[in-house]
């Protein structure tokens, strides 16, 4: 498996680089999903913190490049409150929410070339394509499962998310705040 400080040098092993079709991608989760996603990798799904936004997406693999690490950040904050792993007061700093990154979070790597790219909206209007419900702008998707090509938790997945404090300040607290410990309501039928 690869380490977070080793990816690019393996990447560049490989014969690829981080923007060839031997780029890799990656996906938050949370800590105690590791040992099933070793066994089994990624299983299309619409899991909880998707659920808030796309209450009838498809189900499908997320990640995202390097170049969006922030929207991970957003996204292992959304599945540790989901999970009730937190409870945030109004002392709760940004030094307690890394806290909770380090002992809940996880980021999986992924090979690009088991996913579609969703394009950016300026390049959207140029696509033909049509793209399922629930994949976004800009990411990438999967609808198969997916092997995974290493993992990074603790001191090395906070190195490498750099998570920062306007980010906490202007993305993560409304993520925490929100009231998540209960299900999406179900679809109408």
């Amino acid at each position: 498996m690869l380490r977070a400080a080793r990816l690019t040098g393996v990447v560049e092993a490989r014969g690829g680089s981080m923007d060839g079709p031997n780029r890799f991608l990656y996906h938050g989760t949370l800590r105690r999903n590791l040992p099933s996603i070793r066994e089994t990798g990624l299983r299309p799904q619409r899991g909880t913190w998707a659920a808030h936004f796309h209450p009838r997406g498809s189900d499908l693999v997320h990640a995202v490049d390097d170049q969006h690490r922030g929207a991970l950040v957003v996204a292992i904050a959304g599945q540790i409150a989901d999970a009730g792993l937190v409870r945030k007061s109004a002392n709760y700093s940004f030094g307690d929410f890394k806290n909770d990154l380090l002992e809940h979070g996880a980021v999986v790597v992924l090979k690009a070339t088991s996913f579609s790219h969703y394009p950016s909206s300026s390049e959207l209007a140029q696509a033909e394509a049509t793209y399922p419900p629930g994949a976004e702008p800009d990411t990438w998707y999967s609808s198969e499962p997916v092997s995974i090509e290493g993992e990074m938790i603790g001191q090395e997945m906070l190195a490498w998310l750099r998570p920062n404090k306007e980010d906490f300040r202007y993305r993560v607290q409304d993520v925490l705040l929100e009231k998540r410990n209960t299900p999406p309501s179900a679809p109408a039928t």
